[in-house]
């Protein structure tokens, strides 16, 4: 599903650099920013998923990029899981820190890339404006910086943890 949102997301970035006026371009390019934020988020929970079937991850980290929390019952003598959301960015850190994936989050462009769009994104979603006063042209550098971070630190992360790259018709989808 990742790969999928990914495509929507290049795909309204192109219909929101042809849109006939403003009202338009931004209803395109917001879209575009949902894709993409959303591209990250299933491709954690596919990374959540395949450790779940693999069962060789700690039980606190999968609960930690699965969005639960272990937490023991002493009413019911065990152990249950309950939703927790972690922030992307946190778990994003986490796979990154845990598997050696080899960024320096302190100097890395994709990784400071993607903390710009996750800001953009949280804006979007929790806005503190009645109106979208974002110029056009801060859309589009920060959709092409944040598309392209996503799709280089999912790249990444796939080298490392499966042992293959993003398929070349994805890792193109750079603006």
């Amino acid at each position: 599903m990742f790969e999928d949102y990914i495509q929507d997301a290049y795909s309204f970035y192109g219909l929101a650099e042809s849109a006939g006026n403003e009202r338009e371009a931004k209803k395109f390019y917001r879209a575009a920013v949902f894709c993409a934020a959303s591209s990250m988020e299933a491709f954690m929970n596919f990374i959540g998923d395949t450790f779940k079937q693999g069962d060789n991850l700690d039980k606190n980290e999968l609960a930690f990029i699965t969005d639960k929390i272990l937490e023991f019952s002493p009413s019911k003598l065990k152990v249950l899981e309950k939703i927790k959301f972690n922030p992307i960015d946190e778990k994003v850190k986490f796979i990154i820190k845990r598997f050696n994936v080899g960024l320096d989050f302190s100097s890395s462009s994709e990784w400071t890339n993607f903390l710009i769009f996750k800001d953009l994104r949280d804006g979007l979603i929790h806005p503190k404006s009645i109106y979208d006063e974002r110029l056009l042209s801060d859309y589009k550098l920060s959709i092409k910086k944040g598309l392209n971070s996503i799709i280089d630190l999912i790249n990444l992360i796939s080298l490392k943890l499966f042992s293959k790259p993003l398929r070349k018709s994805v890792a193109e989808l750079k603006v």
